[in-house]
């Protein structure tokens, strides 16, 4: 998570762009948004009901209204078993929640910025609550290592920690 939060850091500069960069974002009421940003910068702003994320494979629809990214909505393509009473337990998802605030915790103490931890502890609280648990559509039905329910899990905190 905390290479994701610096990748997405590094895509998004924290010094203001000249303005010949700056063009209008679409779905954001003409707010400009910098052109170099990439072209899903403004994804949880847009008015559609769909963002555009991408993956190895290529662009996925991902409902606007969701902190879960394109990892998830694959996951939903590759595994349509099971419904909505065969989703992963809450329990899992909660615990989930507090190993990902420990991480952030032990990070920041080997240097993570305090305002990037904070973010994701914040984040990984909600989810440790079960606040978020519309965001978590994954099936138990999986690949038996978990690494999609992780993946849901991660791209749920980092994009609300955003």
């Amino acid at each position: 998570m905390y290479r994701a939060l610096r990748l997405l850091a590094r895509s998004r500069p924290l010094v203001r762009a000249p303005a010949a960069a700056l063009a209008s974002a679409p779905g954001l009421g003409g707010a400009a948004v910098p052109s170099f940003w990439p072209p899903n910068a403004a994804r949880m702003a847009s008015q559609n009901s769909f963002r555009i994320e991408y993956d190895t494979f290529g662009e996925l629809k991902v409902p606007n209204d969701k902190y879960y990214g394109a990892q998830t909505v694959r996951s939903t393509m590759n595994f349509k078993i099971g419904g909505v009473t065969e989703r992963m337990p809450t329990p899992v998802i909660k615990a989930f929640g507090i190993l990902k605030r420990a991480a952030a915790e032990v990070n920041q103490d080997y240097g993570l910025d305090p305002k990037i931890a904070n973010a994701i502890m914040k984040a990984a609280d909600e989810v440790a609550e079960g606040k978020l648990n519309d965001h978590f559509p994954l099936v138990v039905w999986q690949t038996g290592s978990g690494t999609q329910t992780n993946m849901n899990v991660n791209e749920v905190i980092s994009n609300r920690a955003v």
